[in-house]
């Protein structure tokens, strides 16, 4: 497949995501549903990570001591990650939380920078005075409506797990071990769906009564928005492996970054009908902006 339909394929799963995510949110599901629907999805994406190693399916248990433990790390990052972005795309405005959420490259950048010895440009520096603005105008607003404790905490959270995430990635493949890379993407959406699993059997179920819905909204809401979701998580993190190194960081971070977190805050406004203040508009402009500048340069 041509790398561009490859680029364009992976901005419209990381936009699946970010929407299934959101519906996955909403309050219409209860904390234990919204669990069982997690580890839903998380299983659907490790069952489509299976498909993509099909041909290494017997070295499945020839993978390294290492790999495994950095899985189950990684798995239940992964699983809290997921939880947090859906927590928090169903409490806020997309556009924002996408926003939020695409900082958590700063986390791999500040981590390299003291751990790794990598080095940040001055343009890099620029964008991250610009980022930082750009959510000063997002969250220091007076205009009133919005309670920004019902998501910010939430994107916070999946902004950190996002970085420690790709943190994870970063360490597994600066080891001696990194050509176990698409195995270790198995065994941590094995983990992730494991884990997501377990938490729902923890927590109890309320006694409250739940709104009557037809045979095909349960269909919807138990079977078609898990599904998806784990098809977009486990297709996106093998597809952008392809595109690795095969295309310039002037092209893949645009269109990959911005083009799904605009995409995703246009079918979420049409959608959900969500409005922006002017400076949370504004704010949410320069972030842009700023993460171009980071990712770019």
């Amino acid at each position: 497949m041509n790398k561009y339909c490859i680029l364009a394929l992976s901005t419209l799963l990381a936009t699946g995501k970010a929407l299934f995510c959101k519906a996955l949110g909403t309050g219409q599901y209860s904390k234990k549903e919204t669990s069982i629907l997690n580890f839903k999805a998380l299983l659907v994406a490790f069952f489509c990570s299976l498909l993509f190693v099909a041909d290494e399916i017997n070295k499945l248990f020839e993978i390294s001591v290492f790999s495994i433990v950095l899985s189950v790390f990684f798995g239940i990052s992964v699983a809290l990650t997921q939880i947090m972005q859906s927590k928090a795309m169903g409490n806020g405005p997309a556009s924002l939380v996408s926003l939020v959420y695409s900082c958590g490259f700063l986390v791999p950048i500040f981590y390299g920078l003291i751990f790794w010895d990598e080095g940040v440009s001055l343009y890099q520096w620029f964008g991250i005075l610009l980022l930082v603005i750009a959510l000063c105008l997002i969250v220091l607003k007076r205009e009133k409506g919005t309670n920004l404790l019902a998501w910010l905490p939430f994107a916070a959270l999946a902004m950190l797990g996002s970085g420690a995430n790709a943190i994870f990635q970063k360490t597994h493949q600066y080891s001696s071990f990194a050509d176990e890379l698409e195995l270790f993407l198995v065994y941590s959406l094995f983990f992730s769906s494991i884990f997501t699993g377990i938490v729902s059997l923890i927590i109890r179920k309320k006694a409250e009564k739940e709104p009557k819905l037809s045979q095909k909204q349960k269909i919807i809401k138990k079977l078609i928005v898990p599904l998806c979701l784990g098809v977009c998580v486990g297709l996106l993190n093998f597809i952008n492996l392809s595109l690795s190194g095969k295309l310039p960081s002037i092209i893949l971070f645009p269109v990959y970054n911005v083009g799904s977190m605009l995409l995703s805050s246009f079918i979420s406004s049409i959608i959900y009908k969500e409005k922006l203040t002017k400076r949370q508009s504004l704010g949410f402009c320069i972030g842009i902006v700023a993460i171009l500048i980071v990712g770019i340069f």
